[in-house]
């Protein structure tokens, strides 16, 4: 399948990238102002989210694609303390007078409370708005201010996605209790101690001298951060690794999917209207002048309420938008309504929604098929499709398919980058980039090779270490390629790289040592309902209107923003465990997700060989993916889109198939009944779903924060 960009469109895409670049938008660039508020911003997410979802046991606010912590805090900048910082901009007398109204509450409130809680992220939200005041006043005074614009906007909600990646299940909720576990939960039954010390590298398991009873039981006053030191270093090599080769992936690959392949980037389009109704010369954003807007806004508003409301009061109603019913044969369907991921679907595709929800759909039939003619892997996942492991090798076949043929169709492209990188293609433009393609391809080698290296130095054999990272990165591609085109905010691979790796090449080829350093990137690589690379493909969508200076500059807000998110997250997750005991705050990540990686570690440690059937289901998936994308390419009346093939017996599925097929059937309405100019009209409804939904979980808990309600979760997708 050859294909190459047509002359006239490619020179149609040079003149729209140069007309942005140069654009009037883009005059008004980046300053130290949007460093300032998105250091911050960056700082209380990553202290704020697993304050919410560990201590109040509230709503995960960065848990999946959709980022609600995200886009409820960017609601709080533009519509309040943007505003603020406008307002105080016309009179240095005011900008003075509500600056010294801010010291004089917050001196007042933390005298009469007695002390300061600098664990609380109340503290630092007040602290920041009161520094952020006392500064406006010398900016006021030169005619300036701390108002961010479009360009400053567009950087703090791209190091908020960032951080969103990296606070709770993208890494810290992930690598502090595994790495804590092994020896707080080892007992002579389980024979952890017996079969996999000898193989472990005590230099990544963390030993207090105490057994982490501290980390799990709670009541410490002290945090032995001495003893945390050694194994958080050997990881930060890893992950910085891992995060290199992630963002020079996404930087490589933007060109191909935002100007060729023009993917939907749905997830981005909350943050666009947001950003795009922001004028410097009026005090309001525009965006929200919407009357549709505040329409879709109030409905996830009003029943999320309810159900907040009950928590407080059992008499209040509540309405149930979680139904199970029987589908085929023994199969069960969740009929879910998700109005964030209702406001998403109705962004993308019609073609791409029905793949979406019919080959889920299909996938329950298949499940069916399979259970009746008695076909059985001998693997056991607990990730992926754990419950269908043929249908998880299926997927996984499908989505490492998409990829390489992904890769395949874009290799024009690719081919460039290369070059570029290598300096024979002067003529290949890569200033538009947040960094070069030849730092890009430096980082993608060198984050590649110091993960090879790191899992070889810890005892995984070189050639187990090459293809499983090579398959990790693959898979992450993929899930990125789902996100930025589906537009899916709950999504999980269909099978995982370490599974994929262990039981279906087996143990017997693998050894015994690689076994338990595989098990042991289930840290970064199996849950991954939300992680770098697909957060900042989707970043890289919000810069497509800024200079080539400010892109450079984002690179540092990433960058900064791993570095934030990283030890902000941690630094709150350990203050948490130690205070109040890891074990009463969050059951699965504190003991069912540590104790699956070293159980699996044990279970799969006998030597097995390759588990053919699912290598046979692999092959298949591949197949009909290839399939599936030749239907879709000539034969003009296929009317699935094969992206949602991979996913398709996806866990997470199950949660969202219903909104996207509520969102497929009142687009094909709209555009049947009204045309394309009622259903860009309607966009601003479906918005507000999106909006909607982030904010009423932020609402609440900042009530619940300053009520001490606990356990009040209202929109979570499981």
């Amino acid at each position: 399948m050859k294909r190459s960009i047509p002359s006239l469109y490619n020179a149609y895409l040079v003149s729209r990238r140069e007309a942005n670049l140069s654009g009037a938008s883009a005059r008004s660039g980046l300053s130290m102002r949007g460093f300032w508020v998105g250091s911050f911003l960056c700082f209380f997410l990553a202290i704020g989210s697993p304050y919410a979802n560990m201590a109040m046991r509230a709503s995960n606010m960065s848990f999946d694609f959709n980022t609600p912590g995200a886009i409820f805090l960017f609601f709080v900048l533009i519509g309040l303390i943007n505003t603020l910082f406008k307002w105080v901009a016309r009179s240095v007398v005011l900008c003075t007078g509500v600056a010294s109204l801010a010291i004089l509450a917050f001196s007042g409130h933390y005298l009469h409370v007695g002390s300061i809680d600098i664990y609380k992220p109340g503290f630092w939200f007040a602290a920041f708005l009161v520094v952020s005041l006392w500064l406006s006043i010398p900016f006021v005074g030169r005619g300036l201010s701390l108002a961010l614009n479009r360009a400053e906007l567009v950087l703090v909600y791209v190091m908020l996605m960032v951080v969103s990646s990296l606070c709770t299940m993208g890494m810290t909720q992930q690598l502090l209790p595994a790495i804590t576990a092994f020896f707080y939960y080892a007992t002579p039954e389980n024979k952890w101690i017996e079969k996999l010390l000898p193989l472990a590298s005590e230099r990544v398991l963390f030993d207090d001298g105490h057994q982490s009873e501290g980390f799990y039981e709670g009541g410490w006053d002290e945090i032995s951060y001495a003893a945390w030191g050694e194994p958080l270093l050997w990881w930060a090599i890893f992950l910085l690794a891992l995060y290199s080769a992630m963002v020079a992936t996404a930087v490589i690959l933007r060109r191909q999917w935002m100007e060729r392949e023009r993917l939907a980037y749905p997830l981005t389009q909350v943050g666009l209207a947001m950003v795009a109704g922001e004028d410097e010369n009026k005090l309001f954003n525009g965006f929200f002048r919407r009357p549709a807007l505040w329409c879709g806004v109030a409905i996830p508003l009003f029943f999320g309420s309810l159900t907040a409301l009950h928590r407080y009061d059992p008499s209040v109603p509540t309405v149930n938008l979680v139904w199970h019913g029987g589908f085929f044969g023994s199969q069960q369907l969740e009929y879910r309504i998700s109005f964030a991921l209702l406001g998403f679907s109705y962004l993308i595709s019609t073609q791409v929604a029905a793949g979406i929800w019919i080959f889920h759909l299909l996938s329950k039939v298949e499940a069916e098929f399979i259970a009746l003619a008695g076909l059985r892997s001998s693997s056991k996942f607990v990730y992926g499709v754990s419950d269908q492991p043929l249908l998880s090798y299926q997927g996984g076949g499908a989505l490492l398919a998409m990829v390489l043929l992904g890769l395949w169709i874009g290799r024009g492209h690719l081919q460039d980058v290369f070059n570029k990188a290598l300096g024979r293609a002067p003529e290949v433009e890569d200033s538009d980039e947040i960094m070069s393609y030849r730092a890009a391809v430096m980082c993608l080698t060198g984050g590649v090779l110091v993960m090879i290296g790191w899992l070889w130095a810890m005892g995984t054999t070189l050639w187990v270490a090459v293809v499983f990272i090579a398959i990790s990165m693959l898979v992450f591609i993929g899930i990125s390629r789902v996100v930025a085109e589906a537009g899916l905010a709950a999504v999980r691979s269909p099978m995982i790289a370490p599974d994929l790796v262990i039981q279906g090449i087996g143990t017997h080829w693998i050894g015994a040592g690689s076994v338990f350093n595989l098990s042991m990137a289930y840290i970064w690589a199996a849950d991954i309902r939300i992680f770098l690379m697909a957060m900042l493909a989707n970043g890289l969508k919000l810069i497509e209107d800024m200079d080539r200076r400010s892109r450079r500059l984002v690179f540092r807000g990433v960058v900064l923003a791993i570095f934030i998110g990283a030890l902000g997250s941690c630094w709150m997750v350990m203050h948490m465990a130690y205070k109040y005991g890891g074990i009463n705050l969050d059951g699965w990540r504190f003991r069912g997700g540590p104790e699956t990686i070293f159980t699996n570690a044990v279970r799969t440690m006998e030597p097995l060989g390759v588990d053919w059937m699912g290598v046979s289901f692999l092959a298949i998936g591949a197949l009909a993916m290839l399939l599936l994308t030749w239907a879709r390419q000539y034969l003009l009346w296929w009317p699935l889109h094969p992206i949602g093939f991979p996913i398709g017996a996806n866990f997470m599925m199950n949660k969202a198939w219903c909104s996207v097929a509520i969102a497929w059937l009142l687009k094909k309405a709209i555009l049947r009944y009204g045309g394309a100019a009622r259903y860009q009209s309607s966009q601003h409804f479906f918005l507000g779903l999106i909006l909607g939904e982030a904010l009423c979980n932020g609402l609440w808990i900042v009530i619940d924060y300053f009520t001490g309600k606990v356990g009040n979760a209202i929109f979570n997708l499981g």
